[in-house]
């Protein structure tokens, strides 16, 4: 199956080159490498640029004004062309290995998700507290959403293009790959999950900001509640 990667990234200057140059070796002859650059302020374009004259697998899609993660896999989603999405940050803390097996994984599913919290997942030298955080807000939210998927919030996924084709998202941030997950579930998709470790970014700033979150994930929460329970809000 052909793939496309898809690679949101803002302000990424420390780690886009070696993003690139890692990734794009996994990439067969009719595969590529998407980078959304959602409006970055720092050196990012540059690099992207002479990055894609180097790497012919690399394409790159720039939003003038930065609009968010859910905006950037939108234009992502709109973009792609192959069988199917990948999709994974730029940071280098997604596992490039794990690329491929994704992929074949969507052979026989929907999509299929790398997961920090089923037997084999981990999440490496990440803070006690986030990784607490994470663990819990994702178990309280599979019970409440009704949602067989165990890393419900993991950015590095692979779908059957078809799937994401026309997925009407509200989310504009973290909170979009929530949305994601428990729209694909209502839709019937079967999704698996892979066990992978997250790692910390290889170097830049997060643009994590747990406290600043929590309105956008309980607005979009309450949302996703409506569409499992009372099937409104698509």
């Amino acid at each position: 199956m052909t793939f496309t990667v898809v690679a949101p990234a803002y302000n990424e200057q420390a780690v886009i080159a070696r993003f690139v140059e890692d990734v794009c070796p996994v990439l067969g002859d009719t595969d590529e490498l998407l980078v959304v650059d959602d409006g970055s302020t720092d050196q990012t374009p540059g690099l992207l640029a002479d990055l894609a004259a180097t790497y012919e697998r690399l394409r790159v899609i720039t939003h003038p004004v930065n609009r968010g993660l859910g905006a950037a896999l939108a234009t992502g989603f709109a973009a792609a062309s192959l069988d199917v999405v990948v999709t994974m940050d730029a940071d280098l803390s997604h596992p490039k290995e794990l690329i491929p097996v994704l992929v074949m994984s969507c052979e026989t599913a929907d999509a299929a998700f790398a997961s920090r919290f089923v037997r084999g997942g981990a999440m490496d030298d990440v803070p006690r507290l986030r990784a607490w955080i994470s663990r819990t807000g994702n178990a309280l939210l599979r019970v409440l959403l009704r949602v067989p998927v165990h890393d419900m919030t993991t950015g590095f996924r692979a779908y059957r293009r078809a799937s994401v084709e026309g997925l009407s998202l509200r989310g504009t941030r973290f909170e979009t790959q929530l949305e994601i997950t428990v729209r694909l579930v209502h839709n019937k998709a079967r999704i698996v999950e892979v066990p992978f470790a997250l790692r910390p970014r290889a170097a830049g700033e997060s643009k994590m900001r747990y406290l600043s979150l929590l309105p956008a994930y309980g607005a979009m929460t309450m949302r996703m509640i409506g569409l499992r329970w009372l099937g409104i809000g698509a």
